[in-house]
């Protein structure tokens, strides 16, 4: 299969943060005096109080009173004789609004015991409008749609380094390829979270041998012989092979079982004219799982590589379907 721009699927084209360290901001004020004039005042005087009014200065503005000649608020300015100020005469309108207050009081109790008795009497029954409503926005996982070919869905998340290659209940361990590096695949047909393990083909020009596991994008009502011997017809004629002028083989198909589960396996050749790549084709697997919804695994090795083909063999050994 042509490997995408930018050679094998290595690792990430970002390295270190190119930016080092964040600089050092802050720090003390250079010079390290005090910004304001010393305590003594800038003119040396000594400390302490200052006197105001020098001799010979204006008198203070106003005299207060001396004790016992306080002022009440509200009352005239003025020197009055030691003791309170004179009362006068006792005003009725404090135990009129305490009254008046105390009457609401009982006219708001009156009014809570009618409520609450009329209210007992009603039916408990919750109205439709005041139940919990259903979410609305229930998100719809289901993208399972398609029933011929169509484009990629969406590539899935890279696998870590040492993790397994997993696509919904369908993966596979790294170490069942080893040294092959981890891709995700935004580009094969009807595949959703695509991801793989692949790696260059020696003496080949821009070719790739992979193992890869995806969740299918087609309707539930096509069950798993139809889906993988679509997907072989879809990935022969898909963006891996469009630059090759690549042509299908006789399609040899097989019911198996992964991991003890349902499964249809689907081989076959894609030969490519372009002589200038090094390579006559692909030996291409297609297997798909009877998992809901259906997960598929592909491997590609070229045509005639014992080798290559091995260890896609044994990735295909090493497939686990997670219950």
């Amino acid at each position: 299969m042509t490997a995408p721009p930018g050679g094998p699927y290595g690792q990430d084209p970002y390295g270190t943060n190119p930016y080092g360290q964040n600089p050092y901001w802050g720090g003390q004020q250079p010079g390290g005096g005090y910004p304001y004039p010393p305590p003594g005042g800038p003119y040396g005087q000594p400390e302490g109080p200052a006197n105001p009014y020098a001799q010979g200065a204006y008198p203070p503005p106003q005299q207060f009173p001396q004790p016992g000649q306080q002022v009440a608020p509200g009352w005239p300015g003025g020197p009055y004789p030691p003791g309170p100020p004179p009362r006068g005469p006792r005003s009725k309108a404090p135990w009129l609004i305490l009254a008046g207050v105390a009457l609401l009081g009982v006219i708001a109790l009156v009014v809570i015991l009618v409520i609450g008795l009329s209210s007992g009497n009603r039916s408990t029954t919750t109205s439709p409008s005041a139940t919990t409503a259903a979410p609305t926005s229930q998100a719809n996982s289901s993208e399972q749609t398609a029933t011929d070919c169509g484009p990629n869905v969406s590539g899935g998340e890279k696998p870590a380094g040492g993790g397994p290659v997993t696509a919904g209940k369908l993966s596979f361990p790294d170490t069942a390829a080893p040294g092959w590096a981890p891709f995700s695949d935004d580009q094969s047909p009807n595949l959703i979270g695509a991801v793989g393990l692949g790696q260059e083909v020696p003496n080949a020009k821009g070719w790739m041998t992979l193992a890869e596991v995806a969740i299918t994008n087609f309707v539930t009502s096509m069950d798993v012989n139809a889906q993988a011997s679509k997907l072989m017809e879809c990935i022969a004629s898909g963006p891996g092979y469009s630059n090759a002028q690549p042509t299908l083989g006789p399609k040899k198909t097989s019911s198996i079982k992964v991991d003890g589960v349902k499964a249809a396996r689907v081989d076959a050749d894609v030969t490519i004219a372009d002589k200038s790549i090094g390579v006559k084709g692909d030996s291409v697997v297609i297997i798909a799982v009877d998992t809901k919804p259906v997960t598929m695994f592909m491997g590609a090795s070229p045509i005639g590589d014992a080798g290559l083909a091995a260890v896609v063999n044994g990735v295909i050994a090493a497939l686990k379907v997670t219950p």
